[in-house]
């Protein structure tokens, strides 16, 4: 569950605004949801700067294809709600189409990022994802807001409540009230068609918020397309299967640091994973952890510098493994239930769950149950498999990270132009 490639820093500060604004429909006791708290004006993308970003990759520049708007970038940091409903904010980066012939109105894609363990990374610095996200979606006309959650970027939360359904589906909601009040402000025209992606940790969240536009919001946001990307959505049964640090029989290196990340998480939301961190991790780490997730490192710097161990056996005690396997009672295990994206409801909105079949990360068996779960219940849900898409020695970690350009341009051909 992990982000993309670094590829160029581009972004400068332009301008920084400070907002207030009324409240928002659906405000939760008194807490102006997506009221906008500052909005930072960053450095346009030209066509060219976009095209040129891809120009030593030409069979991922052919696939993405060529920029059709230039993109106006924005910062923003708005108001959201926390865990428990109390007030919280959350940052995000907002992409405009612009220029000559992209004047819209432009339907309103909601992103849903993948695993970020860096607690100061920003997206206005975090240009990688934006340029990505900037060439496939927003270039080719799709006003694109992407969240850090609560408690990365410039969130001032506490923690991030990683894996955590309800608060992931909060903040991706609040944000798109939070760009359509920038849209509003800045006279940008939208269409009022709202879609939704995410990729790993952001499939899952993808997920949680469409079930929670469709269960409490339907009238406020007219979702017509859903792309779930490589995400934990059958959460329980990904730790169990996935268990031993293999995933699709090969490696996770990075198992470790997601089930880790996880347990953090959770203890911090529901309070019973573990009465002191040494009854989950062994001695060095159980000292570390909390530091860590979120903290001064990113994901891969984790693994590579050893602050994490690259297997599962190193991390955790084989007290609380066999407890987890064994009993249905584990207080981890049942949070872990709590955030399955599975159980008591079906879509209504056309979704296309994509995936790498080859991805060692998450399992793209993910997708295959959620597909036979919807369809069962009436739902209209097609499964991706990217993996012929990808280069043929690409395999593991780098299958999962090569699938999220070659996921996005799919759904965006296959199902995203068609309902724009």
């Amino acid at each position: 569950m992990i982000r993309t490639l670094l590829l160029a820093r581009v972004g400068v500060l332009v301008a920084v605004v400070f907002v207030s604004s009324c409240a928002t429909p659906g405000a939760d006791a008194g807490i102006d949801r997506g009221g906008l708290q500052y909005l930072k004006q960053l450095q346009t993308l030209s066509r060219a700067q976009l095209d040129a970003t891809w120009s030593k990759r030409p069979e991922l520049a052919a696939r993405i294809g060529p920029a059709q708007c230039d993109v106006q970038a924005f910062e923003i940091l708005y108001s959201t709600i926390g865990v428990q409903g109390e007030p919280a904010d959350a940052s995000a980066t907002l992409l405009i189409p612009t220029g000559d012939g992209c004047t819209g109105p432009h339907p309103l894609l909601g992103w849903s990022n993948g695993t970020v363990t860096d607690r100061l990374q920003s997206l206005d610095e975090d240009l990688p994802l934006n340029l990505t996200l900037a060439s496939v979606f927003a270039a080719h006309g799709y006003a694109t807001v992407i969240s850090s959650y609560l408690g990365l970027g410039k969130s001032s939360y506490p923690f991030h409540p990683y894996l955590h359904a309800d608060s992931e589906a909060s903040a991706i909601v609040d944000s798109l009230r939070a760009a359509r009040r920038v849209a509003s402000q800045t006279h940008i025209a939208l269409s009022g068609k709202v879609m939704l992606a995410g990729y790993s940790q952001g499939g899952h969240a993808t997920l949680a918020t469409q079930r929670t536009i469709e269960g409490k919001h339907s009238r406020e946001f007219d979702l017509v397309a859903s792309a779930p990307m490589s995400g934990p959505y059958a959460l329980l049964q990904t730790f169990i299967s996935g268990w031993d640090g293999r995933v699709n029989g090969q490696a996770n290196p990075l198992g470790p640091t997601l089930f880790a990340y996880t347990a953090v998480s959770y203890q911090h939301i529901y309070g019973d994973v573990w009465q002191a961190p040494i009854d989950v991790f062994k001695a060095p780490y159980d000292t570390k952890v909390e530091g860590l997730l979120p903290g001064p490192l990113d994901v891969y710097a984790l693994s590579r510098t050893g602050a994490l161990p690259l297997d599962v056996d190193s991390l955790v005690q084989p007290s609380f493994h066999t407890d987890f396997i064994t009993n249905t009672n584990n207080t981890f295990r049942q949070a872990l239930a709590r955030n399955d994206l599975l159980d008591d409801w079906k879509p209504q909105t056309p979704t296309v769950l994509c995936g790498a079949g080859k991805d060692g990360v998450v399992d793209f068996e993910n997708a295959r149950t959620a597909n036979r779960v919807f369809v069962a219940r009436g739902a209209t849900v097609r499964v991706i498999d990217v993996d012929a898409l990808l280069p043929a020695d690409v395999t593991g970690v780098a299958a999962h990270s090569n699938g999220m350009i070659a996921c996005s341009v799919s759904v965006r051909d296959g199902l995203f132009e068609a309902a724009r």
